[in-house]
């Protein structure tokens, strides 16, 4: 038994020594040597190794691009924070997976150059207003979607909930109710033995059913207005088109057996457009992304200086692009991939995006 012990112990005490002595000393030793890798892989503007100071991201950690003069990286289920790395762990039958892969395809699918649903005119139409038009084709929309959808109402009555604060959205469920009694009423009477105050989520059912009967075919959108100040608001109006109604009413309208023509000339998106990756920090995103309609085409608009020719400036963020992919371990596994970061800092150094686009 002592001598089980003896070997036990001593082998306690070199692994831990290996492991949390020697192998941290030997990385300590070893970082002067790769002093890029070293300090987290930054980057400056110029897209050259830099010092925290100057950096303006990691090659190693994906950062959000929203403008549409820059290529997008994946959706991130950490919210693109270093400290949070984990995915959304929502299986494919998952309803929420569906609903927040369907939300952010509404307002930027497009229909397939030279379809039947696109039409021939200039600009083609879009499937945005196709979903305008049957949403208005039905008064009570809104109030069918809200009672049967799983998941978008709660989150739009949710839409810049920080902490206990609602946003616009929670906001404006509170105060119609208060004008509204029958909100309130239904809600009661569907939950008879609730104490407490309703939530907004809670009211969201009765809410949408209470709004499209005093708003029929409309949707409670986001306006920017001024108030008697001059002062710039956001209020909520009953509106015929939002890109709200068109991430939320999406899935709904491609599902409609009445539209299966128009869906079935939807251009397809790239799976990892829509997904997250298992880090929710990958900073690559496939070349048959980038090169997408939904990417590469709005680049190369928003890059053209007014009066320019797009189709010129496409093929040569095209070739920008191209230059930029790799395939992983030398080419052995994967398809193509490129660096959101780097193929964006090379985009501002080569294609300055007009000053009305913004950055």
């Amino acid at each position: 038994m002592s001598r089980a012990l003896i070997a036990a112990s001593s082998l306690l005490v070199v692994t831990v020594a290996l492991c949390c002595g020697g192998y941290p000393l030997l990385l300590l030793l070893a970082a002067p040597l790769f002093p890029a890798t070293a300090s987290g892989s930054l980057v400056d503007a110029n897209g050259a190794d830099a010092a925290a100071g100057a950096a303006r991201g990691s090659r190693l950690i994906a950062q959000p691009f929203t403008s549409p003069t820059y290529f997008w990286p994946r959706p991130s289920a950490a919210s693109y924070n270093a400290t949070a790395s984990g995915g959304s762990n929502l299986g494919a039958n998952n309803p929420r997976l569906r609903d927040r892969v369907c939300r952010q395809l509404g307002p930027m699918v497009v229909y397939k150059a030279g379809s039947a649903s696109a039409g021939s005119g200039t600009p083609p139409r879009s499937p945005q207003q196709d979903i305008d038009a049957w949403f208005a084709a039905a008064p009570d929309r809104a109030a069918r979607w809200a009672a049967g959808a799983a998941v978008g109402p709660a989150d739009w009555a949710k839409t810049d909930l920080s902490g206990d604060a609602y946003g616009l959205q929670g906001r404006y469920i509170l105060q119609w109710s208060k004008d509204h009694p029958e909100v309130i009423a239904a809600w009661k009477e569907g939950n008879p033995d609730a104490t407490g105050e309703p939530k907004p989520e809670d009211l969201v059912v009765p809410f949408f059913a209470s709004f499209a009967a005093a708003h029929p075919g409309r949707w409670p959108g986001v306006v920017e207005g001024k108030d008697a100040d001059g002062l710039a608001v956001r209020r909520i109006e009953p509106v015929a088109s939002d890109p709200a109604l068109h991430a939320h009413l999406f899935d709904l309208w491609v599902s409609d057996p009445s539209n299966a023509e128009k869906a079935a000339d939807l251009e397809p998106a790239p799976v990892d457009m829509v997904t997250t990756s298992g880090s929710g920090l990958d900073p690559h995103i496939t070349l048959r992304n980038a090169l997408c309609v939904y990417q590469l085409d709005r680049v190369a608009a928003s890059r053209t200086p007014a009066g320019g020719d797009v189709a010129k400036t496409r093929e040569a963020v095209e070739a920008l692009v191209r230059g930029h992919a790799f395939t992983p371990l030398s080419g052995l596994a994967g398809e193509p991939l490129v660096n959101v970061l780097e193929v964006n800092l090379d985009l501002d150094a080569r294609f300055p995006a007009p000053a009305a686009s913004g950055g």
